[in-house]
């Protein structure tokens, strides 16, 4: 089956962000899509994904989105194949363990109560741009031994970087320019860390003592690996959260029993669980390797491939019922991090951000919905995104 109307790049209500493979997903297992652009496999099925997700043998993360097949930087250690990606990965892993996580819950802490009462104050706000950006990014500045000041720089080149226009579309231009400033960034600090001699526990000064395989990385390397941090931690766990936060404002019922497990002190991990499920909102690629055959379909090296997670995670050979939200779900090991060796290795920091993100927020803010008037719109493409998330109704039943 080939499909000619279908494209990775739109926008839409937020439910169509997730609900557009559920037709098609009942239908098949995997399609090959055409666009006027480029021609792709797209993968639906939630155990198909996870089969191929864990064979890099032949579904290669040289080429980790359709939208870009011949990409100008290669970010390390995502686009690295093992063996090439296992020291990179042993290195960052240290930096990622729930021990390490655990360190950062303070700053987590305390940096959402301040967004959160200034919030509260105000009575409204849009939340997208107002707390769910900003804490991913203070995080990562953290991780990375970045003073906070420079929040609202990070912030510029995010949207640049990963923002679309209004119409849903990317400006290559602006892109380019949000990228090179981060590597600009990256290239004066390494270069002032090697001169001075500074280092610390942060993970960016620790990079320059890497080596792998015995040898010092490239500066151009370990930039590459900074690139890759800021590019899938940032966006991902923003939008996460937003998407979260649209569903419990639109869904009473699952916002009054997050606030009552909330005010109950009881465990958030089924909750942020279903919600990371549920709304998984990365679309992640591999190229082909070698030529091989899924479910009667003869693919070539060199073909790319698309998995859209979300369409995995609400297959019910996952779990039955994974088409809606229930948090009493149970355990449900599912695929909004991924798979394979490339499975995301902020998982642990994602579900810590996310946990005391929805419980601060719920600690002083039980009561509230979409502010009148607003209908958040969606986007998707490589990351499922929002244009703006407006709150209010703060303490209104």
């Amino acid at each position: 089956m080939t499909l000619t109307d279908h494209r990775i790049v739109g926008t839409g209500t937020v439910e169509e962000a997730g609900d557009r493979f559920e037709a098609l997903r009942a239908k098949q297992r995997i399609v090959k899509v055409t666009e006027p652009d480029r021609t792709y496999w797209m993968v639906l099925d939630h155990d198909l994904m996870r089969e191929c997700l864990q064979n890099p043998a032949v579904f290669s993360s040289e080429v980790v989105t359709p939208l870009n097949p011949d990409p100008p930087f290669k970010m390390i250690p995502i686009q690295l194949d093992p063996p090439g990606h296992t020291p990179w990965r042993q290195h960052l892993a240290r930096y990622f363990s729930p021990k390490q996580m655990a360190k950062l819950r303070p700053r987590i802490e305390e940096r959402t109560r301040e967004l959160v009462t200034e919030i509260k104050e105000k009575g409204s706000c849009d939340y997208l741009a107002e707390f769910a950006l900003q804490v991913p990014t203070v995080v990562f500045l953290e991780v990375m031994g970045l003073p906070v000041e420079e929040l609202p720089k990070f912030l510029e080149w995010e949207a640049l970087a990963l923002a679309p226009s209004p119409d849903g579309t990317f400006d290559a231009d602006l892109q380019v320019g949000g990228i090179f400033s981060v590597i600009g960034y990256f290239q004066g600090e390494l270069a002032r860390m090697r001169e001075t001699g500074e280092r610390g526990d942060n993970l960016l000064s620790q990079m320059l003592e890497w080596e792998i395989d015995g040898v010092a990385p490239t500066d151009d390397e370990l930039i590459n690996c900074c690139l890759l941090l800021f590019l899938a931690g940032l966006d991902t766990v923003a939008m996460s959260l937003s998407y979260s936060m649209h569903h419990l404002a639109t869904h009473e019922a699952d916002r009054k029993h997050v606030a009552a497990t909330v005010e109950a002190g009881e465990s958030m991990d089924d909750i942020v669980e279903e919600l990371l499920r549920f709304y998984a909102v990365p679309e992640i690629g591999r190229k082909l390797a070698q030529d091989t055959e899924i479910d009667g379909n003869q693919l070539v090296a060199g073909d790319l491939i698309l998995f859209p997670l979300v369409s995995g995670n609400r297959d019910d050979a996952l779990s039955p019922g994974a088409d809606h939200v229930d948090f009493n779900r149970g355990p449900a090991p599912h695929l909004g991090f991924g798979g394979g060796p490339h499975r995301c290795i902020g998982s642990h920091l994602a579900r810590l951000e996310m946990k005391i993100a929805l419980q601060g927020w719920h600690e002083l803010i039980p009561d509230y919905g979409l502010a009148p008037g607003a209908e958040p719109r969606a986007y998707w493409g490589n990351v499922h995104g929002m244009f703006g998330l407006h709150l209010a109704g703060f303490g209104e039943e």
